[in-house]
């Protein structure tokens, strides 16, 4: 086949012309780098050069027709489709074009393109981190938690009692985060940092109950030495819910007969719900960070702690933390489930014959993998031996892959 019969007949956008000369521009894009008193200088290698076709042509035949429809086509928005006789079939974003018109020449048009190769579209594109924005709002929710209990925690003025209440609050307080750990690995240098701190707060309730402000830090300093003991977010959240809903003084029956009494009541309940609500926030960013198995079981999380976010939501008359426990709410339904994770997802099952496990993951799925998934999720005592009409949970593998 001879060179000329290889060339395909030029066009941009359907619109056919005829190829006159042709130059093709690429390479490298290089930054160079020059300094005072050395001879070699540096270049930088900033990447590909922007492929580039400089092309002259001309139009014969329909003359109007074609013109127009070529001037149409350059000035359509968006990359087209160039049809070149040497690089072939290419997506081109078109720059200037000129028409040059002689009289003399009559029906004859010369065309003069620049082309360049269209691609795609990646500058950076500006996204909220829906991490970040979590974080602060679980900060900004501890934040306005710690400013309501400094705000209406007291002991000063009232009977002792008042303070003997308190006292035991702080002191359950501190025994259910130290007991929080209890059956989950802990870090050893962390885990001892917790139990100085709560042999500290213990011993210096009496000065602490004086101010709220310095009692609430101690607290928070408290579950973030709990978190920093426990190595992965999934033992931290397990710890922290825990806490979720402590009583400070389970056995104790409060009646509102005197002002001792109602400020008795008042501080129980106040201590409660902070205590609370600090571990539900820092429950929700520990829930967050969690690795799930599958969709189901981050939604069943995240539900749970929706709807601990809304009970103390219903349970403060303070604006600024109703507000923030709600917005802390609605940025823990945008992060969980993560959707960037593709997390699979659970189905149920129903065996109509006995079977073993293995058979049943290579049955399920084509993938024997699947096998001890089941075993486990389903806590199968004898794998080669499934009854049937059994019910099994099971992740679809397939959906995930």
């Amino acid at each position: 086949m001879a060179w000329r019969d290889r060339l395909r007949p030029a066009s941009f956008r359907g619109i056919p012309f005829f190829i006159d000369t042709s130059q093709f521009t690429t390479g490298r894009r290089v930054q160079l780098h020059e300094f005072p008193d050395r001879d070699n200088p540096f270049p930088e290698d900033l990447g590909k050069n922007s492929r580039t076709f400089r092309v002259e042509g001309h139009i014969l035949g329909d003359y109007w027709a074609t013109k127009d429809s070529l001037i149409e086509a350059c000035e359509q928005e968006g990359p087209g489709e160039l049809i070149h006789p040497y690089y072939g079939t290419r997506q081109v974003q078109v720059g200037p074009v000129s028409f040059d018109e002689d009289t003399l020449e009559g029906q004859f048009l010369k065309v003069t393109f620049l082309f360049y190769e269209a691609g795609d579209n990646r500058f950076p594109k500006a996204v909220d981190d829906k991490q970040v924005l979590l974080e602060n709002s679980a900060d900004a929710s501890l934040a306005a938690v710690k400013d309501d209990f400094d705000n209406n925690f007291t002991i000063l003025g009232f009977a002792g009692f008042v303070v003997d209440t308190a006292r035991e609050a702080v002191n359950a307080a501190a025994d259910a985060i130290e007991q929080a750990t209890e059956g989950l690995v802990q870090t050893i240098e962390e885990i001892a940092d917790l139990a100085f701190s709560i042999r500290n707060l213990k011993a210096e309730v009496n000065d602490l109950l004086q101010s709220p402000q310095l009692l609430s830090q101690r607290l928070l300093d408290s579950l973030e030495l709990l978190e920093g003991a426990l190595g992965t977010p999934e033992g931290q959240l397990r710890a922290n819910s825990t806490l979720f809903t402590f009583v400070g003084n389970a056995d104790a029956d409060f009646v509102r007969t005197t002002p001792s009494r109602i400020r008795q009541a008042d501080n129980e309940e106040i201590f409660n719900n902070f205590i609370r609500r600090a571990a539900i926030i820092k429950g929700v960013v520990q829930a967050s960070e969690v690795d799930y198995d599958s969709v189901q079981s981050a939604t069943a999380q995240r539900e749970e702690l929706v709807d601990l976010l809304e009970e103390q939501s219903l349970n403060t008359t303070d604006d600024t933390v109703f507000q923030s426990l709600g917005n802390l709410n609605a940025q823990l339904v945008e992060v969980l489930p993560d959707v960037d994770a593709e997390l699979p997802n659970i189905k149920t099952v129903q065996l109509t014959a006995t079977n073993h496990s293995l058979a049943l993951a290579y049955d399920l799925f084509e993938n024997p993998e699947a096998e001890q998934d089941i075993i486990d999720r389903n806590g199968i005592r004898h794998p080669g031996f499934i009854l049937g009409d059994t019910e099994l949970e099971v992740v679809d593998v397939r959906a995930s892959s």
